[in-house]
């Protein structure tokens, strides 16, 4: 047909921001976020892991040169240097440095680590910032990422830069996440530590093999969260040793075939212009086997942290309410109801299973139709979805199936369409597309066979 209207290549973006989006309407859940150090370092500065084993070895003696012939006696070797580093603190410390820690250390009940293990903490916590302290070139970019609410957030940081960012989200670390309900929400799980506890931190050669031996549980732990949930990795580079220690202990269970896990994004950070067709997907090989997660390059993360936020976010909700709420429903299933502690009524557990507003109900939770959910864009972005840069073009082709279906999708409230009253006047109203109409209207600018059902 020779009026038929083809949409252009959508860019790269458009396209990306596009797969974020299915991919959380598919899974009707929020996100998983895995975070290294790249974030903390983009936003404040934070060193990377030989810059804080450089800042510890400056408070030694001679501590500059001291560093540079550890580096090049252990072939620049973060870990063996951080077990050295650890064997230096410990003498200094009981020597001429003992005023720089708590007189509580100085006994044979606390490991020697526990000294550079606190040096570390407390150097991060003093040059942690508060949000608002953070360059205002990044706070856009913050506000947004604060906004994805996601359900839980995984790192190997030390810091509680995150915690800032995320209100209401509480610190797991250390054995706790091992004894931790995955269920529940709101969570930052610090699978290396965090600087609340200095003795959860992996640090030392002997840390990393205690982390070896116990890797296999964290991951099992958290193998509901990859299997069940988007997951987006920020701030790690390709090949991190971090992110593939747990990967392939995921992908063992949830890769396919061809070794895909195809609900993990990697987030790659790419300084100035991006490469026309950046590759679509990460590769990385772990024990001779390949895994392959999908892949997104990019120099502006804000319209990545806009996509991941959810047309239904928990913007209202403390992520303490969820918590507690969660956990009050573990122990009463697992806990109160077999053991006799409580009386059940099971005509109304029966109609919380069968009646899908009936347990919101139950908890005082008002049940919210929202066409948001369901038709979730505006007319312009099923355009730039189509590829198109302006709304008339996708209006074109409504015009067309209404001349060759004698169906106007635009007449009622469908699968493609709905009108939203937005005031009290009679013209207060704006249009809403769902992910249908998208899929219809490509299938018409191709020149496709097509049925409408409204």
């Amino acid at each position: 047909m020779s009026d038929l209207i083809r949409p252009p290549e959508p860019s790269y973006i458009q396209k990306a921001d596009a797969a974020i989006r299915d991919l959380l309407l598919e899974f009707e859940c929020q996100p998983i976020l895995f975070v290294g150090s790249g974030m903390p370092r983009r936003y404040f500065g934070a060193p990377n892991w030989h810059e804080l084993l450089k800042e510890i070895f400056l408070l030694l003696p001679n501590g500059g040169d001291r560093f540079e012939y550890y580096r090049q006696k252990l072939d620049d070797d973060p870990i063996a240097i951080g077990s050295a580093l650890s064997d230096l603190v410990f003498e200094w410390a009981w020597e001429s440095g003992r005023d720089q820690f708590p007189e509580s250390f100085f006994s044979s009940a606390v490991r020697k680590e526990t000294f550079v293990k606190f040096l570390a903490c407390r150097y991060l916590e003093e040059h942690t910032p508060k949000v608002p302290d953070v360059d205002e070139k990044y706070q856009k970019e913050i506000i947004a990422l604060s906004a994805i609410r996601p359900h839980a957030i995984i790192t190997t940081n030390y810091d509680l830069f995150l915690e800032k960012v995320f209100d209401g989200y509480e610190p797991i670390t250390g054995q706790t996440i091992l004894r931790y309900n995955t269920n529940s929400f709101g969570e930052i799980f610090h699978i290396h530590g965090d600087v609340s506890d200095p003795s959860t931190i992996v640090l030392t050669a002997s840390d990393y093999d205690e982390w070896v031996d116990k890797k296999k549980y964290v991951s099992a732990k958290l193998l509901t969260y990859f299997a069940e949930h988007p997951v987006f990795i920020f701030g790690y580079g390709l090949g991190d040793a971090n992110v593939k220690a747990i990967l392939r202990d995921i992908g063992e269970l949830v890769a396919d075939d061809d070794g895909l896990i195809p609900n993990v994004y990697q987030i790659i950070w790419q300084s100035g212009d991006l490469p026309k067709y950046p590759p679509d997907q990460a590769v990385f090989s772990v024990d001779d086997r390949e895994y392959r997660t999908r892949a997104i390059y990019t120099n502006d993360f804000q319209w990545i942290f806009e996509a991941l936020k959810s047309q239904s976010a928990l913007t209202s909700i403390n992520p303490k309410l969820v918590r507690a709420l969660a956990a009050r429903t573990m122990k009463l299933i697992r806990e109160d109801i077999p053991s006799g502690k409580v009386s059940v009524d099971y005509d109304i557990l029966e109609r919380v299973a069968d009646e899908n507003d009936h347990l919101p109900t139950l908890l005082g939770i008002s049940s919210v139709s929202n066409p948001n959910q369901s038709h979730p864009l505006t007319i312009t972005q099923v355009a730039k979805r189509l590829g198109f840069n302006h709304w008339t073009a996708a209006n074109k082709l409504i015009h067309r199936i209404k001349d060759e279906k004698k169906v106007d999708i635009r007449s009622s409230d469908n699968q493609y369409h709905c009108k939203i009253k937005t005031g009290t006047g009679k013209g207060s109203l704006t249009r809403k597309w769902s992910l249908k109409s998208v899929d219809l209207l490509r299938q018409v600018a191709e020149g496709l066979d097509y049925d409408v059902d409204i």
